[in-house]
């Protein structure tokens, strides 16, 4: 059986791979994806209450193939750029799926749901200003004259890691205890925060659409954050006791492996067991 699988190149928005040391750090221009297979899809389906920053390293381990045509360093998902990641989920939904994207949302006046269609190659990717691996900012000081000048970098996956279940203020600022660089348990106060806040903003690539929307049935008008990571893993939502029957009826007909038929992707799987569901039809 041929499990070959579409492989797509991609160019990256950041590109910087963060280590345990500045002289760590990598930086690469494109990756070379390959579509989920099965494998992937039982992970999924047996880790179907992890958090999405764990469940996109994962995927992105599994599914990131080449950096500049070379074999990624280990622990790479962690080690990339927030924004990359969600770049590369996006790039591995239009891969599967296609550009074209269907939802469903509600409107948060009237509550009724109402059909969303976009498009996924034009959903905006900011790149960010990525010349370098650190920036630094010169914080807000008192009586208007500046304060003092710290060296950062951009938040990563592991750092994303690093806060899951902690609230939102905890989060953020163990998130910028992370990034802050030469400046071990600083103190910073709300202003400085802000000021740090907007410039990783501002240097971090990101992909963050907004939807204008308007709803057909009231007419009220609002603009609703997407995120693409967090559609693509509901669309590949699927119980383990599903994936397991539909091997099960693979296996049983075509006799084929366990192993050959996770190392399919679902479209590719389900075209079979399509084509097996109308020849037993027929034949009935």
């Amino acid at each position: 059986m041929d499990g070959s699988l579409l492989e797509s190149r991609v160019p990256l928005p950041g590109g910087w791979l963060i280590g345990d040391g500045v002289a760590d750090w990598r930086h690469y221009r494109s990756a070379m994806l390959r579509p989920l297979t099965g494998y992937e899809e039982e992970w999924l389906a047996r880790h179907n209450g992890v958090p999405n920053a764990i469940r996109t390293s994962h995927i992105l381990d599994a599914c990131v193939l080449r950096l500049d045509g070379q074999e990624p360093p280990r622990d790479m998902a962690r080690r990339l750029l927030v924004g990359d990641r969600d770049f590369l989920v996006l790039q591995l939904r239009r891969l599967m799926h296609g550009d074209r994207i269907l939802a469903v949302v509600a409107c948060p006046e009237c509550k009724s749901r109402m059909d969303v269609d976009l498009n996924a190659s034009e959903i905006p990717v900011e790149s960010g200003v990525l010349n370098d691996p650190t920036h630094q900012i010169e914080l807000p000081g008192h009586d208007g004259h500046g304060g003092r000048v710290i060296r950062f970098r951009l938040p990563s996956g592991g750092d994303q890691e690093a806060v899951l279940g902690l609230d939102l203020e905890a989060a953020t600022d163990r998130l910028l205890d992370l990034c802050l660089l030469d400046h071990a348990a600083i103190a910073l106060g709300p202003e400085e925060k802000a000021s740090l806040i907007a410039a990783l903003e501002e240097h971090a690539p990101r992909v963050e659409p907004e939807l204008e929307l308007a709803c057909p049935e009231c007419s009220h008008s609002f603009v609703m954050p997407f995120d693409p990571t967090a559609f693509f893993f509901e669309e590949l939502r699927i119980s383990a006791e599903r994936l397991l029957r539909e091997v099960h009826v693979l296996a049983f007909y075509y006799h084929w492996s366990e192993s050959e038929i996770l190392g399919l992707e679902r479209d590719r799987r389900r075209a079979y067991l399509a084509l097996l569901s109308d020849t037993l039809r027929q034949e009935s």
